[in-house]
């Protein structure tokens, strides 16, 4: 068995993906802020799905509560819901040109958006602005190139 080389890579990838979000914007832009955890996290569970599953999905949504302020635990279901989706899926997922790849990133992004904004209804946290759709639509626009950077950085540090 082999031991598993770089594997702080996708820790630290992670990490900026979490630093994105701190990026001070204008109110009327953070509802069209492209998803980049979710991105990153969607590219290492397709790309290496014994490495990085429901738990890291789990911990990437309460990190992410915690950055924005807002209750323990309202990120992490969608992100576990899609990531358990990708991991049962990764398969077929890595075979799909880019168009079918995006547009399984979108339905992903969906649900978890979606699950965020059903929780959000029943607490008493404002529900996220009708813009969202913008952000997925624009998340899914930067797919290919956090997939295209994440790959190579996979490749030069021997992520496996």
């Amino acid at each position: 068995m082999t031991k598993a080389r770089a594997r702080w890579v996708i820790y630290v990838t992670l990490c900026l993906g979490l630093v994105f979000v701190l990026i001070p914007l204008p109110i009327e832009w953070r509802v069209i802020r492209p998803d980049a955890i979710a991105l990153i996290l969607f590219y290492w569970v397709i790309a290496l799905p014994h490495r990085v599953g429901i738990f890291t999905a789990f911990c990437v949504g309460l990190l992410q509560d915690v950055i924005k302020g807002s209750p323990l635990g309202l990120s992490s279901p969608g992100l576990m819901l899609a990531t358990l989706f990708l991991l049962l899926n990764y398969e077929r997922v890595r075979q799909y040109d880019v168009v079918l790849q995006c547009l399984v990133i979108f339905m992903m992004l969906s649900v978890s958006v979606g699950i965020e904004q059903w929780l959000r209804s029943g607490t008493a946290v404002p529900l996220l602005p009708s813009g969202t759709l913008l952000g997925l639509i624009l998340s899914v626009l930067c797919w290919l190139p956090t997939k295209t950077a994440l790959r190579r950085l996979r490749r030069y540090y021997e992520v496996f």
